[in-house]
């Protein structure tokens, strides 16, 4: 069953905004696709915010080739969705996905066998995993095809430190793959990971603000105030000096604390946070410190926020910037997954993503794809 190119690239639309509010992504990253014959998809467009997507901005997409009608670029990942229609004739959806725990499980490269039969039903009887390629390669691509070649009973693919891609017969059953591998790779996390019985738990709020002019307006421990950036005086809260330091260092416009439970974990170990994903290396940075709480260190954590955007506090969680509020938000989400894929990966003692792999995204995504997202915003 195909769709209409009208019912393919209303669907897509309809996924997109699923996807950003099902935080199975954050931004634009995760893709999405429909199948209009047998010959050819429709897929999301790179770089464009999922909320505000129109007809016109869908791409019809080749099968054969990944050429595709019209001057606006489709999913830099169109060669998976391609590979997947191509090699699978009775899939009709395709998800790439950035969902919290599957993208954590990936980080080891193995294939998660399907215990429950349930569960069977909607995955297969394992979910494979591609080997690593970064986004947007060939080599990526090529790991994906094979794995699609060699496991054709299964209808999701994990991608080693990146996601998910889950191929569906319409819709419906694509986000219930995802859904299903979410609970799936939950339950693989606790399983492996047995958490002593503690109790985490916020000791401060170092609160969430925005620039306004030449100003920055403050919501912390139920206070709103408004200050001038350079006026703040000496014997204001710590952190009140500590919000204006960053914005004295860094052009960025909003700041938000971050202390999900992960985050609260892996800040309380003291230990630079590397990045198990693609997207944290890439949103937030490479190499995330975590400095203690001390009056002596709010320049030192304004100036590790110059070119990162995300900074661990010892015992407090993070401060996660961003030019909008939503991209603070993004910085929070993919932060929040790291922390959870560091805990699994500190568990199992597996290599972080490389070092030259992280720098090169973060580059890339710093220069070109953030830019061009925030002409959207």
């Amino acid at each position: 069953m195909a769709y209409s190119i009208k019912e393919g690239k209303d669907l897509v639309i309809k996924a997109g905004k699923i996807l950003v509010e099902s935080g199975l992504i954050a931004r634009t990253w995760g893709n999405i696709s429909a199948r209009i014959s047998d010959t050819q998809f429709v897929i999301t467009p790179s770089g464009l915010a999922y909320e505000n997507l129109t007809p016109d901005e869908i791409v019809v997409v080749n099968i054969e080739d990944c050429s595709y009608e019209g001057n606006i670029k489709p999913s830099s990942e169109k060669g998976i969705h391609a590979d997947g229609y191509r090699l699978r004739k009775d899939v009709n959806f395709i998800i790439h996905t950035h969902q919290v725990m599957a993208s954590a499980i990936s980080i080891d490269g193995k294939s998660i066998e399907v215990y429950n039969e349930e569960f069977k039903k909607v995955l297969g009887e394992k979910v494979p995993c591609a080997s690593y390629g970064m986004p947007s390669t060939k080599k990526l691509r090529k790991a994906v095809e094979k794995v699609i070649s060699e496991n054709k009973n299964s209808n999701v693919v994990l991608m080693k430190y990146h996601g998910t891609v889950c191929y569906g017969k319409d819709l419906e059953d694509g986000f219930n793959i995802a859904e299903t591998l979410e609970k799936l790779s939950e339950d693989k996390f606790n399983k492996i990971f047995s958490e002593k019985e503690e109790t985490i738990s916020l000791l401060k709020d170092y609160g969430k603000s925005y620039r306004k002019g030449v100003k920055f307006v403050l919501n912390y421990e139920g206070k709103t105030e408004e200050y001038t950036v350079g006026e703040v005086k000496e014997e204001a809260p710590k952190v009140v000096k500590l919000h204006e330091a960053i914005y004295k260092h860094s052009k960025v416009n909003n700041i938000i604390h971050g202390k999900e439970k992960a985050i609260l974990k892996v800040c309380r170990e003291g230990h630079v946070l590397k990045p198990y994903l693609d997207d944290l290396a890439q949103i937030a940075g490479v190499n995330i410190k975590c400095l203690k709480d001390s009056e002596d260190n709010i320049k030192n954590i304004a100036k590790e926020l110059k070119n990162k955007n995300a900074i661990l506090i010892e015992g407090i969680g993070a401060l996660c910037t961003g030019l909008t509020e939503s991209e603070a938000e993004a910085v929070d989400m993919v932060l929040n997954k790291g922390c959870i894929a560091d805990i699994y990966g500190s568990e199992l003692n597996l290599s972080p993503l490389g070092s030259l792999d992280a720098n090169i995204q973060r580059l890339i995504y710093v220069k070109k794809y953030s830019k061009q997202k925030d002409k959207e915003v």
